[in-house]
Order: C-alpha cells, then structure tokens, then sequence
C-alpha cells in the first residue's frame, strides 16, 4: 500500500481544520475586544468634554459674553474666566461668533481667525456635536451659544489631548495580545492532542486492512467502548469474519470438487488398466468394463454440469429472465416429471394448491430449484413413503412447501445442507448418485428471485422445505 504523504494525511487536514475553526475566533475576539475598550474610552472621554462644553456655553450665555464683547474691562474679566476654566480643565477652549470666527482662544493662537470646522458649523447652526482626531489624537466638543430667545448665536469648542487613551489602549492592547498567543497555543497543543486521539484508531483499522490485504483474514480490531469507531471495528470484524469463512468455503470447495472428480477419473483409469494389461480380454468383459467407464464419465458430467449451473447462478451470467409463470402447473409438470422416479422407489407424490398463483419469474431456474428439492426428497425417502408439495399464496408472495416422510436432517447439520457438496451421509449419497450441489443450486436460484429457502426436519421424521418468492420483481 502507497505511503500517505503528510499533507494528504486526515490527521493534518483535520489538525489544520480545528486550527482554522479556533484561531479565527481568538483572531476576531482579540481585535473585538480592543476596538470595543477603545470605544468605551472615547465614548467617555467625548461625552464627559462635551458636558463641559455645554458647560461652558451655559456660562458665556450667563454672562452675555458674546454681547460684551466691547466693553474693554468686562471683556477681559470674561477672557481671564475662560481661561482658568479651561486650565482647570486641562482642555483648549475656542470661542466662536455667528460667523464662525474665533473670539477667544485659551492658547491665544486662532484668536481673530476665521476657521471652517464641520462639528462647530454644526453646533452654531443645528445641535451639538463631538468627534475624534486620530492623526493629532485629540478629543473634541462643540456646544451652541444660545440667546435669551433660544437662538444659536455662536460656539464654544473644546479640545482635549487623547494621547493618554491611546497609551492605555496599546497597554491593554499587549495584554489582550499575550492573553490571545497564550490561548492559541493552548488551542494549537489541544488541536493536536485531539486529532492523535481521533486519528489513533483509523490507524489501528488500516494496519488491520493492510494485514488482511496480505492475505491474513484472520485479523480482528480491538473494541473498545461504544462509539462510532467501535461500531466501524465491529462491522469490519463481521466483514472479516465473513471473508474467512468465504475463503474457508472456497477452499473446501475445491478440496470437494477435486474429491469428486478424482473418484470417477480413477475408477475409470483402474478399469482402462484392467483392459490394457489383460490378454485376450473376452468381448463381454469389455463391454462391461466400457459400461463402468461410461458410468462414471455421466457422474463426471452431471457434477460439471452442476458446477457450470451454480457458476451462472453466482454471477448471475444470464440473467434474470422474468415472465409471467403459472406455479400451479409449473409444479404439476415437475411432479409428473419425476412420477417415473417415485414409481421406480414406491414412493407416493401428492400435490396440494391451496389457491391459483400467478407470479414473475424466471421459469427455468424457478423449476431447477423446486425439482432438486423434490427429487432429493424422492431419493431419500425410503419405499412406501410420501412426498408432498403446496402451494400457497398471500397478497404479496408465494409459499411452495415440500414435505417428505424421508430420514430427516439432524438439528446440527440444518443451517449446512445449502453449502456444495454438503452432505448429511455421504456413502448413502453417493449410492444415490447426488452430487451434493442440488440444494445449494436451489439455494441460489431462490435467492436469485429475492426470496428465502427454509428448512424445518428431525430425523427419521422427514423434512419440511417452504419456499417464498416474491410473486412481484423488478429487472435484476
């Protein structure tokens, strides 16, 4: 058997299968995870800004900042506020008109300037707003500037430096990072623990086949437990079984055939000696001896003959050749054709049909089967006895019963008269000349039309054969 190579081995696909099912999740949990604490932080930071913005909107409006612009000492009262709020708060606070120019700037930078800003657009306009800059990792808030008519007249902007978020975010991030490797390993170690413990008993069941493939058929799987590897030892072991046995009846097979064929061949070889080593042989001695010679080449014949007629059973060589088959007088024309035989032994045939059975099968083989039974029921049936046959029929198969007043079956030997060349007493089978293949070629042929062939016997009470046939088949 071809060495698997390591890449098409079940274990790896399954190892590389559990690994991509686990680390993708840890993957997707480690990146969650991250994004979800980033969002917590932002989203706290963002609205904790924007209540001061709010704050500080409330205070400016308060205080009518935006209106005392222009007045010198009260303006610079105001600025000074703002100023110190916005130390106390550690934030950047931006004051803007309707116009979107900066009329205060705590860093006292943008002070004068004009600046289009989206989140302050929106907040002199429509309704407040934060927002994140990553690039400059800044934090903001715009909250309107209302008059006493609850009209939006300005802004209040404020910044705050985020950098301690991010910092916090890339320590929790390393933490989250080791935690996940430290799991993926785990799941690595477990992935391949698991799949060696998958892996181990298919491993155990291909040495086994490899054994058997080698030609020892005796080879079992260890069952251990009850789960679907033990199930799959099992129905191996039973397949094994069967395949030892099978390779046990293929050998008795030809150990019979070659028996059977050697007795005849060397009767007629002691005879054909017998004629060339004698002088002036007598005409009636030759005759005699060609007669014995003849004798045992028909034996010969019917046993080859039964043998092709099992072979073509077997492998079903030609066909099923179904037609519509009136059993009734199928059996009547068998029984009158064995009459000859049952006179010649006193033996009497009586026939029974229950009701008239009209069925698809194969006339031929269905007729082989039912005379090799009735004639093997003649023959070892001793004289005055009877042989009887029925035939029935329910709505969905026929039932041919063969009854006989013969010597019976031993319990023992039952379940084996359907093997080739069983026989229950062979020296008395061979003075009736079977072959021991007429049961088995019955056997076959019943089961060719997906029925079953019984046998219910006790000896010197005679034997009981009940056939069932489907009495409708599809095509084989």
């Amino acid at each position: 058997m071809a060495k698997v190579r390591w890449y098409h081995s079940i274990r790896w696909k399954l190892a590389l299968s559990f690994l991509v099912v686990s680390i993708v999740p840890l993957v997707f949990f480690y990146f969650t995870v991250l994004m979800t604490i980033e969002d917590i932080y932002i989203d706290d930071r963002q609205r904790r800004l924007l209540s001061s913005a709010q704050r500080e909107a409330t205070h400016l409006f308060s205080d009518n900042y935006l209106g005392n612009l222009k007045e010198g000492p009260l303006m610079t009262r105001l600025n000074i506020d703002i100023a110190r709020r916005g130390q106390q708060g550690s934030y950047r606070i931006m004051v803007f008109d309707q116009r979107f120019t900066v009329v205060h700037d705590t860093n006292m930078v943008r002070t004068g300037n004009t600046l289009i800003i989206p989140e302050v657009i929106l907040a002199v306009t429509e309704s407040d707003e934060v927002g994140l800059n990553r690039r400059d990792m800044v934090v903001y808030a715009a909250a309107g500037i209302m008059n006493e008519y609850g009209e939006r007249i300005g802004a209040v902007l404020l910044t705050e430096d985020a950098s301690d978020i991010f910092a916090s975010l890339e320590v929790i991030g390393d933490r989250i990072l080791i935690f996940t490797l430290l799991a993926g390993v785990s799941v690595v170690v477990l992935v391949f623990f698991v799949s060696q413990l998958l892996i181990n008993p298919l491993r155990g069941i291909l040495r086994v086949v490899q054994r058997m493939a080698e030609g020892h058929l005796s080879q079992r799987i260890p069952v251990n437990g009850g789960d679907e590897y033990s199930q799959m030892a099992l129905a191996f072991n039973n397949m094994s079984e069967k395949l030892e046995q099978a390779e046990k009846a293929r050998g008795e097979f030809v150990s019979n055939v070659s028996h059977e064929l050697k007795t005849p061949l060397s009767s007629i070889k002691v005879l054909s000696e017998s004629i060339l080593l004698q002088q002036e042989v007598p005409i009636d001695m030759y005759r005699e001896f060609l007669q014995d010679i003849t004798s045992e080449v028909d034996r010969m014949t019917v046993i080859v003959n039964d043998l092709l007629e099992l072979v073509k059973l077997d492998r079903r060589e030609h066909g099923f050749h179904a037609s519509t088959v009136e059993l009734n007088n199928l059996v009547e024309d068998i029984l009158r054709r064995l009459s000859p035989l049952a006179e010649q032994k006193r033996i009497i045939l009586l026939y029974e049909d229950v009701r008239q059975v009209t069925m698809d099968a194969d006339e031929v083989k269905l007729s082989l089967a039912i005379s090799n039974i009735v004639e093997n029921g003649i023959k070892y049936t001793p004289s005055g006895g009877t042989v009887k046959v029925i035939v029935d029929a329910d709505h969905q198969n026929a039932y041919i019963s063969i009854k006989d007043t013969g010597i019976g079956i031993p319990e023992e030997e039952q379940s084996l008269v359907f093997n080739r060349f069983y026989r229950v007493d062979k020296t008395r089978d061979r003075g009736t000349g079977g072959t021991g293949l007429g049961l088995a070629i019955s056997h076959a042929a019943v089961l060719l039309h997906n029925g079953s062939l019984n046998l219910s016997s006790k000896p010197d009470e005679g034997s009981l054969f009940t056939m069932r046939l489907p009495m409708r088949r599809g095509v084989i």
